[in-house]
């Protein structure tokens, strides 16, 4: 009855969160040409604008990835980090051998994803919670440091994004977008829907909103909706649906 019960409270907001996460990433992968309108001031058309472009559509692809894996952890336990890195991985393929292109870098960012991978095998064989810690430390960690806008994050995989071009400041700008994704990782990871897709909202819009009211960043109309009708459910089911969900129940 526990696991039913586990199942059944949260249940909207784990599957709106989920579409949430498939649609958007399906919507960048088809187009990831999107990012442009976050910087009307580039033409990515011109030859000039050549690496700017590179870093635009390489972000995206990346941005693409990690929200649908983050939709996978609404599965839940192992099987929703089995799942998430079941999607990462084939990226640094990709990345690394079908387009040479060292994004992410291999050590440190390839390295933890293959040592996190080797914990939750760990896990589902011997029990305990190492592969649980070690996903949501990991991607939280990361998703720290690209919130920083580090030069380095970005001339480390394109070493032609020099201070000052275009190519590190599309760079530093998307990185943040990945970032705040990876946060939202990490509190999919720890805590439950529907209360883990509201935190990890919550931590979305944050970041859109740093982009459009610090950054001066048009952020793109239809991922604000799309935020909001997913936060709007998430709350829903929060408040009046699940209740207390995340409360054990007294014997």
């Amino acid at each position: 009855a526990g696991v039913r019960d586990g199942v059944i409270m949260g249940a909207l907001a784990r599957y709106t969160f989920l579409a949430y996460c498939v649609l958007r990433s399906v919507a960048m992968f088809k187009t990831p040409t999107l990012v442009y309108e976050m910087f009307p001031a580039i033409d990515f058309t011109a030859k000039a604008s050549a690496d700017a472009n590179a870093v635009a559509l390489a972000s995206a692809r990346a941005l693409a990835d990690l929200i649908l894996a983050c939709g996978m952890l609404t599965f839940g336990g192992l099987t929703g980090r089995f799942a998430s890195l079941l999607v990462i991985f084939p990226m640094f393929y990709v990345n690394h051998v079908v387009d040479g292109l060292a994004h992410p870098p291999i050590v440190p960012v390839v390295a933890t994803n293959v040592v996190v991978l080797l914990a939750n095998i760990y896990e589902a064989g011997c029990g305990g919670k190492l592969g649980k810690y070690s996903y949501a430390i990991m991607q939280g960690g990361f998703g720290l440091l690209f919130l920083t806008e580090a030069p380095d994050l970005v001339q480390d995989p394109f070493t032609f994004a020099k201070e000052g071009t275009a190519a590190l400041m599309v760079g530093q700008k998307l990185g943040f977008a990945i970032g705040f994704v990876l946060c939202a990782h990490a509190v999919m990871t720890l805590v439950k829907p529907p209360m883990g897709c509201v935190a990890a909202m919550a931590i979305i819009f944050l970041g859109m909103a740093k982009m459009a009211y610090v950054d001066s960043i048009p952020v793109p109309r239809p991922s604000v909706i799309a935020a909001t009708i997913c936060m709007a459910l998430c709350l829903i089911d929060a408040l009046f649906l699940s209740g207390g969900a995340e409360k054990p129940k007294k014997k």
